[in-house]
């Protein structure tokens, strides 16, 4: 008798247990479902891309001097004079209308001075070739007017400009008809002091998502504070630029 009462009760506990364990777990399991259910709804939307709140990407430039040259100081227009730039673009989106630009690029620019009577600057000896070059970082700052309606695409842009520059390497390089025997003469000039070195000016971009047109016009002299007085390089550069993304 005493056997069979206790196995009787010790059912009795089994079993009590066993409920009680089955409807703790019921509700852990229920809220379980219910988040793996819900986690898509509750993610937060993206804050990156072409059209969101912030993008970022690089960008390769290419643009030609443009604009008139001063008597004695004239160039050769084309692919003789012109600009390489390669950098970086940050955007802040405000909204659908506005936006705010933040670049830092390395620009390459040079100019090659035209051999002709009337030549002042530097010198006014002719040589077979003659180019100053600078070496530039600038930094630069937009604002975006979007244009039209877009999904996450850049679309359609202006871009108003402002940008400055330091010139942290600057060349002026004559090639000159070499002696008997020598395959080349020229001569190379290091960061001489009639080359200004900082400067800044305005600009224009017209933007297609990648693709770009753009303008930008010289403020600051080409010439430093001791040479004020001669003749100005030209001031326009217009080129394109193509976004990396």
């Amino acid at each position: 008798m005493k056997a069979a009462a206790f196995r009787e009760n010790w059912l009795v506990v089994f079993g009590t247990a066993l409920a009680l364990w089955l409807l703790s777990a019921a509700p852990a399991r229920a809220q379980q479902v219910l988040v793996q259910a819900d986690v898509a709804a509750d993610t937060l939307a993206p804050l990156t891309g072409p059209n969101r709140r912030y993008f970022g990407h690089l960008y390769l430039g290419y643009a030609l001097v443009a604009g008139p040259d001063a008597a004695g100081a004239s160039v050769r227009y084309g692919p003789a004079s012109g600009a390489l730039q390669v950098g970086g673009r940050l955007k802040l989106r405000l909204s659908q209308t506005l936006a705010l630009t933040a670049d830092a690029r390395y620009a390459y620019l040079r100019y090659g001075l035209a051999q002709e009577p009337g030549k002042a600057v530097p010198t006014a000896a002719p040589h077979e070739a003659e180019v100053l070059s600078l070496h530039q970082l600038q930094p630069e700052l937009g604002l975006r007017l979007n244009i039209g309606e877009r999904g996450n695409t850049v679309g359609n842009y202006l871009d108003l400009l402002a940008w400055s520059s330091f010139a942290f390497r600057t060349e002026h390089s004559m090639d000159d008809v070499p002696p008997p025997g020598a395959g080349s003469l020229q001569t190379l000039m290091g960061n001489p002091d009639y080359l200004r070195r900082t400067g800044g000016g305005l600009g224009l971009r017209l933007g297609h998502d990648r693709y770009a047109l753009t303008a930008r016009y010289r403020l600051s002299p080409t010439w430093a504070a001791n040479y004020a007085a001669w003749p100005e390089l030209p001031r326009w550069l217009v080129g394109v630029e193509l976004g990396l993304f």
